[in-house]
């Protein structure tokens, strides 16, 4: 199953767009399309997590290839959340 991906904001900070989402985990991995061309910066918060093994890898798919403007996550347990934000363009 795709992970839970809430889309908390979406504007520009100067050259930038920015996105913030809500992200709860129900598999081990998953592949999130952020929809930007490129993620330039990307920032993972924690609201609840069982434990912080998660890698969180962007422009790259949980199998090692490059996919532009997605995120990787492996190493979640079912029911983790976390705030992502990333900046791109």
């Amino acid at each position: 199953m795709a992970y839970t991906v809430t889309t908390e904001m979406s504007t520009v900070f100067g050259d930038k767009r920015v996105k913030g989402y809500l992200i709860s985990a129900n598999a081990a991995t998953d592949n999130i399309d952020t929809g930007l061309d490129y993620i330039d910066h990307m920032q993972v918060t924690i609201k609840s997590a069982a434990t912080y093994t998660a890698y969180w890898a962007k422009n790259v798919l949980t199998d090692a290839v490059a996919s532009l403007g997605t995120i990787s996550v492996t190493g979640c347990t079912s029911g983790d959340d976390y705030y992502v934000t990333v900046y791109g363009r």
